[in-house]
């Protein structure tokens, strides 16, 4: 059992990079749009940083699965050779916050949609995304918090 909020979240346009493949092998893409943002300068106090999955893992095959990794590095972002430019909708949420390392994100996103989603009434809209709160360079792995965010119907 974990926490979840139901939250209004605001749209935010992100920058990101499509990974083809295994959720569990973003870290390379996630190194390559951290060099991007780095490379423009110092990054924004406001940095926020996602993923988005946009294939169900029990439908599509591992090398298939499609996931943006994303961040919002301030609303001037423009699409060039290695990024494009997106939004990542608002609207209405499930909020799932979890506390400790990204290995039990999979587990507890599962749980969100498989168990928490049908007790109560709840119908997904579009695809889950994680925003990750706060830096893995910094932070223990215990001490990560991810919120785990699916967009509900109404």
């Amino acid at each position: 059992m974990y926490p979840v909020q139901i939250r209004e979240l605001a749209p935010v346009r992100v920058v990101a990079i499509r990974h083809i493949g295994p959720y569990e092998g973003t870290g390379p893409t996630f190194d390559r749009l951290w060099a991007w943002a780095r490379a423009r300068g110092p990054l924004p106090v406001d940095l926020r940083v996602f993923s988005v999955y946009h294939d169900d893992p029990t439908l599509v095959p591992a090398g298939s699965l499609r996931c943006d990794v994303a961040m919002y590095i301030g609303p001037d972002a423009q699409s060039d050779s290695v990024v494009t430019v997106g939004e990542i909708p608002g609207g209405r949420h499930a909020v799932l916050r979890l506390k400790g390392p990204y290995s039990l994100v999979p587990q507890a996103s599962r749980w969100l949609l498989e168990t928490w989603l049908p007790q109560h009434g709840e119908r997904p809209t579009r695809a889950p995304f994680d925003e990750y709160l706060n830096n893995p360079a910094i932070v223990p792995p215990e001490e990560l918090r991810t919120d785990i965010c699916l967009p509900l119907a109404g």
